[in-house]
């Protein structure tokens, strides 16, 4: 990027303007410089073209500030998102190598301190780790505040070379001469505009992020409302027919643990996890132990059914 600013200068005692290049240091800083509108005259050449010169720089610097700002958080964002999308790509590469480590054998696979855990459940927990990187990275906006970034600053470069050009070819109409009132005009108005251009794309850019990140934010709100609802707990009633038929009652099992021993012919287990499982009831009937089981599946926040028999003999004539 140049860092010279043209600007038309005089003498207070020549009656004459001359243009000169004026060195100036980048601005590292990220903060906007204010215009001191005080400072601006208007009275006589000498004055004018040190106002026009001051709005030149205080122009540039304003695009030079933004084009740092953008150029240091363009690092920042590109390092995570190199960071985050590396670890994707090797822990889904991982995860996808473990079901071929498996099937050639190797289905415990060691760790630290002796012990060992199953190809297949890492299997998934790197896939899982892939997952978070993404959504990290997606949450946060590294990637796509990169590019945001990276197009914004080459647009306000962009202007900020046309805005030089147009302003050389202004200062060279001049021929060393004072600028006419309309010629002033035409400055100022060029100054404006660019200043304008400049504002429109930080503005763009900004809203562009809030946009971005309120939409994050209502994804992860309807994917945890969507977790909640999915494991939401249900309830089993169960009705056994014969359960009457029983000695001294039934005893209930989900999923190989005992619940409770009943009397009569229904029961209902609240609280149960969504998902399969497995009801099993047993009783003693005219002295033998009887039992039968059934599979039930349980939707969140629903009531499951479950209807069995004991399976007793019918007595023989």
């Amino acid at each position: 990027m140049n860092d010279t600013t043209w600007e038309a200068t005089g003498g207070a005692d020549s009656s004459k303007t001359r243009t000169r290049v004026v060195k100036h240091e980048k601005r590292l800083d990220i903060d906007t410089p204010e215009l001191q509108v005080h400072r601006l005259k208007w009275k006589n050449d000498e004055e004018i073209q040190e106002s026009i010169g001051e709005l030149y720089q205080y122009a540039e610097a304003s695009a030079s500030s933004s084009i740092a700002w953008y150029g240091k958080q363009k690092r920042q964002k590109a390092r995570m998102s190199r960071l985050l999308r590396g670890l994707a790509i090797l822990f889904t590469i991982a995860g996808g190598l473990t079901p071929v480590v498996a099937a050639l054998g190797l289905t415990q696979i060691p760790l630290p301190g002796a012990r060992q855990v199953d190809a297949g459940h890492l299997g998934y927990l790197l896939l899982g780790l892939a997952a978070a990187c993404i959504g990290f990275d997606k949450f946060f906006g590294f990637s796509s505040g990169w590019m945001r970034y990276l197009a914004t600053k080459m647009t306000i470069e962009r202007s900020l070379s046309e805005f030089r050009l147009d302003w050389a070819m202004m200062v060279a109409k001049l021929r060393e001469k004072s600028p006419t009132t309309d010629q002033v005009q035409l400055m100022i108005q060029r100054v404006k505009e660019f200043l304008l251009t400049v504002n429109t794309e930080v503005e763009q850019e900004t809203q562009a992020w809030v946009s971005e990140f309120k939409t994050n934010l209502a994804e992860i709100e309807k994917t945890a409302k969507a977790q909640g609802e999915s494991t939401r707990p249900g309830a089993i009633d169960i009705t056994l027919t014969n359960g009457m038929d029983t000695d001294d009652g039934f005893t209930v099992t989900l999923d190989g643990m005992e619940i409770k021993k009943i009397r009569g012919t229904k029961y209902q287990i609240g609280y149960v996890a969504p998902g399969p499982h497995k009801i099993a009831v047993s009783g003693v009937v005219k002295g033998e132990l009887l039992d039968a089981s059934e599979l039930v599946n349980v939707a969140p926040g629903e009531i499951a059914k479950a209807t069995l028999a004991l399976p007793v003999k019918e007595a023989q004539p």
